[in-house]
Formats: structure tokens, C-alpha cells, sequence
């Protein structure tokens, strides 16, 4: 999982052996707006408990403002070093000045939403358990194959692709140096990424690979490599030279960038710069403003969380512009354009839920669903919130054909302690007075981290299939931690029952 970095940045801290004095509130705010907003959206003290900010996140802080210098920081990449400065950023009275605003104000414990009320279990999906001979399974990529009708799931232990049958039965593996984390399924072929290393890393091994197919081998050539962990890949034409192009998100660790990749007819590889910063986990192609020209929306789930839109001016000229900027504490983790409310005009879907920063993170009330409209003149404004933890993922469709939309949204990050576990719910008429709540038969049989839904059985309905990583950080009871990691199962097909 990530972790929170900011340039060089933020916040004040408690670090070993040192006491705290009282200051005047007001010096700690205007500290606060001068050092904890240059590389992200200005965290406040409510947004943790006391305890994450004295153990967790401010012995962090120290590193990144040079207060605590970085033992072999000499021995580090240039471009490593530079987010461990050598000489303090600010003085040792304005950092404490700065921590005592922050602990005087956060909770001891962050306030708990109440739990959602389900009616049982809906009849409006069948699941299907898919298992693999593995010790504890690592989904790092699902996607339903339309096209062909088969299940295709990323295996982050072994470094393959597995194509299935929707019985998940075998029909092929695709097999790759790294694990991977995103494929582009088109006519002529697939365009998958390749991380190179499972854990966060700022190695620039990973790799684009293209795979083509002769039924139902595959054959893979390396497309690009040295990318900085690339999480995904859009492979589509950005210039009109009626060439692919490649746009990918290299998230990295502390060093990352987005941008796309031009591939000329000899084979030269041009590389255009849209970001220098780490944590794009992925990135659309859609005309934002209306002006007939394809522009690009990233997520950034590092420093300056939320959704960047880089704006067509033509000739290859982007200009970038915010459209929902979240605290770094909020761990963006997915978004969707969809029309939520049925007028014609799509929203933003995005959810929040990424907690892995940490040993024994706490539970935040903010993590979950969020649906922003746009407000006419660029900016998207949130008009509805629905609480999930560690929400990694939600698909807005009419799953039940009724006419109205519905939710089905899944955790990562459960609370353990309510009885029945919020790893996967589906919400019927979602947003609308009669939506009604409801667990799907069989998601208490992984933790779900990667999905994707489309009708992949040809049948006119929305299907689903979720990805299975048993293991991970968070606090998890023993027995139901090894029963993930025992289960074989890698991941989850919900076939929809409409039709």
C-alpha cells in the first residue's frame, strides 16, 4: 500500500524524548496553512486520532522536513535523497508550535458511523467461486473478457494472467516477469502493465507488454520498459497519426509520473510529461468541456489526492485542472464517470478507502462512496456520501432492469467488530427513497480489492467479478485470516439473475 508522502511537506510532530509547550492556537493555524499545504490539501486535526498523528504520522513528518535527518541518505538515488532534505525546513519551535495545534484539537478516537441496515442476502446475483492451486491468493487484476466471454485474472504470487471460462475453468496463462495490474483488452490485442515488484517500490523495472493471440495461446512482446510501477494503461490514438498511443499511470512510491507514451512507425519511443509527481492509479479519455476535443481525467492517490483533468488546447498542448482535491489522509482509491441520476449527464463516482499506511490504522468516517456533479463551469461539486470503510470500489449500474440506478460497492479495509462483515453490498434504487441494502452471497469468502463489471455473458445484464488479495495490512482475527488465505479462492463471479 501506499504511504502518505508529500514532497517535502507537512505537518508538525512528536518525536522521542522531546516536550511539548503551549502556544497560542492562532500561530499553530497560520504555521499550519504555511507548511502542511505545499504539496496537498491541508490534512486537519479531526481527519486522525490523537494517537496516529503522535506514533504514526509524525515521526514520518520528521524525515520529510529534515528535522531528523535520513541515516544513509548519501547512499540513496539522487531522486530518492531529495525527499529526505539534509538540513531542517523549519525551526524546532515552529514544528512543535505546529504538532501542539494538531494534537490539542484531534479526537482521541475518530466518531464511528452507524452500521447499514441490510435486508439479507439478494437474489439479484449468483456467485461463483473461482479457486487456483495457491497458497494465499493475490489478485492484483480483474477484468470480465466481453469479447470472448471469459474471466481473466491477474495473479500477483505467480506473475500471470489466468484466462477462465465463466465455470472457472482454465483456458490459458500469460505469463510475465512482474505482477500485473491493468490490461487494455482490444481487437487486436492486449496491452497489460506490468509492475515488476509486488510491494510499493521505486524501481523503474515495470514494463508494458503487449499480448496477442492464436486462439487461445499468447504470445507477449515488450512494449515499454523502465516504467516506475505502472498501475494502468489506456492504449489509444492521443495525436490523430492514426497510431496507438499509450497513456500510463507509473504511481511509484515517492517517485512517479503520468504521461503518454508516442510510438513513431520506425519504432521511436517519445515520452510526453503530464505530471512529474507519483500516485496516478488511473486515468479515462473523455471530451471534459464539451469542445469536441479528448482530454484526460487521472486519480492521484498520493500527496494531492483526488481528480486532475488535462485539457485538450491542441497540438499536443494539456493544461491541467483540479476537479476534486481530497486531504492525503483519504486514500483515494477508484473513480467512475456515470450518470447516477438519470438526466442524461454523468457524474463522478469515487471512493475512498485505501488505509494502509499504517500497522493498526483507525477506522474513518470519511472513507466510502462519494458522487460529485459538475457545477457547470469546471468544478464538481459532492452531492451525495455513503459511508463504507476502506471502500475500494463502486459500480453504478440498473443491475435489476428496473429503470433505477443501483450500487454495488466493496472494502478492503472492514470494521471486524459489527457481526456481519461490509465486505461487498449491493444498494438497490441507490440514492433514491426506497433503496434498500443488501449483502451478495458469497463476499465473505475473500477481501476484494480489484473488480470490473460488464456483461460477459452475452445475456443484455451487468455482471461482476471481484479479485480476491488475502492478505495485506490491517488487523484481521486470526480465523478469518486464515480462511482467506486457505480458501484457493482468487476471486469472485456475481453472474446477474436479471435475465
Amino acid at each position: 500500500m501506499r504511504t502518505i508522502i508529500t514532497c517535502i511537506v507537512i505537518i508538525a510532530a512528536v518525536a522521542g524524548g522531546y516536550a511539548i509547550v503551549d502556544v497560542g492556537s492562532d500561530e499553530g493555524r497560520v504555521l499550519s496553512d504555511q507548511y502542511c499545504t505545499s504539496c496537498h490539501l491541508k490534512p486537519l486535526p479531526e481527519h486522525l486520532d490523537k494517537a496516529t498523528w503522535v506514533a504514526k504520522v509524525f515521526p514520518l513528518m520528521r524525515r520529510y522536513m529534515g528535522m531528523d535527518p535520513l541515516p544513509q541518505r548519501e547512499q540513496l538515488p539522487h531522486d530518492l535523497a531529495a525527499f529526505f532534505p539534509s538540513f531542517p525546513s523549519m525551526t524546532e519551535d515552529e514544528w512543535y508550535t505546529v504538532a501542539q495545534w494538531y494534537i490539542d484539537r484531534a479526537p482521541v478516537t475518530l466518531p464511528e458511523p452507524p452500521p447499514i441496515v441490510v435486508s439479507g442476502i439478494t437474489p439479484q446475483f449468483v456467485s461463483t467461486a473461482i479457486k487456483r492451486d495457491v497458497d494465499m491468493p493475490m489478485t492484483t487484476l480483474a477484468k470480465l473478457d466481453a469479447q470472448r466471454g471469459r474471466l481473466v485474472i491477474g495473479d500477483g504470487m505467480a506473475n500471470a494472467i489466468h484466462v477462465t471460462d465463466l465455470k472457472g475453468i482454465a483456458i490459458a496463462t500469460v505469463q510475465l516477469s512482474g505482477p500485473p495490474s491493468s490490461v487494455d483488452i482490444q481487437p487486436d490485442a492486449w496491452y497489460v502493465t506490468d509492475m515488476g515488484m509486488l510491494l510499493p517500490h521505486d524501481s523503474a523495472i515495470g514494463k508494458l507488454i503487449k499480448v496477442t493471440w492464436n486462439g487461445d495461446s499468447p504470445t507477449t512482446t515488450v512494449i515499454l520498459d523502465s516504467l516506475r510501477r505502472p498501475t494502468h494503461v489506456t492504449a489509444i490514438d492521443l495525436n490523430g497519426d492514426k497510431r496507438k498511443d499509450f497513456l500510463v499511470c507509473e504511481y511509484g512510491n515517492l517517485v512517479g509520473r503520468f504521461g503518454w507514451y508516442e510510438i513513431d512507425a520506425k519504432g521511436k519511443v517519445k515520452y510526453h510529461l503530464l505530471s512529474p509527481t507519483p500516485g496516478a492509479i488511473r486515468a479515462v479519455v473523455r471530451d471534459v468541456n464539451g469542445d469536441k476535443r479528448p482530454d484526460i481525467v487521472v486519480q492521484m492517490a498520493q500527496a494531492r489526492e483526488g481528480l486532475v483533468a488535462y485539457i485538450n488546447k491542441g497540438k499536443g498542448r494539456y493544461v491541467a485542472q483540479e476537479l476534486i482535491t481530497f486531504p492525503p489522509c483519504y486514500g483515494s482509491s477508484s473513480f467512475v464517470f456515470v450518470d447516477v441520476d438519470g438526466d442524461g449527464k454523468d457524474e463522478i463516482v469515487v471512493t475512498t478507502g485505501d488505509n494502509g499506511d499504517y500497522d493498526n490504522p483507525p477506522f474513518k468516517p470519511y472513507h466510502g462512496v462519494y458522487v460529485f456533479r459538475s457545477n457547470g463551469r469546471g468544478k464538481y461539486i459532492q452531492s451525495q456520501f455513503q459511508h463504507l470503510d476502506g471502500a475500494y470500489g463502486a459500480h453504478i449500474r440498473d443491475f435489476d432492469g428496473d429503470g433505477n440506478r443501483d450500487m454495488l460497492s466493496f472494502s478492503y479495509f472492514p470494521r471486524f467488530n459489527r457481526g456481519d462483515i461490509d465486505l461487498v453490498r449491493y444498494d438497490s434504487k441507490y440514492g433514491n427513497s426506497g433503496m434498500t441494502s443488501w449483502r451478495v452471497q458469497g463476499s465473505d469468502l475473500g477481501r476484494w480489492l480489484v473488480s470490473d463489471v460488464g456483461d460477459v455473458d452475452g445475456d443484455g445484464d451487468q455482471d461482476v467479478l471481484l479479485g480476491n488479495v488475502s492478505i495485506g495490512p490491517g488487523v484481521i482475527p486470526d480465523s478469518i485470516a486464515q480462511r482467506w488465505m486457505g480458501s484457493r479462492i482468487v476471486a469472485l463471479y456475481l453472474r446477474n439473475t436479471q435475465r
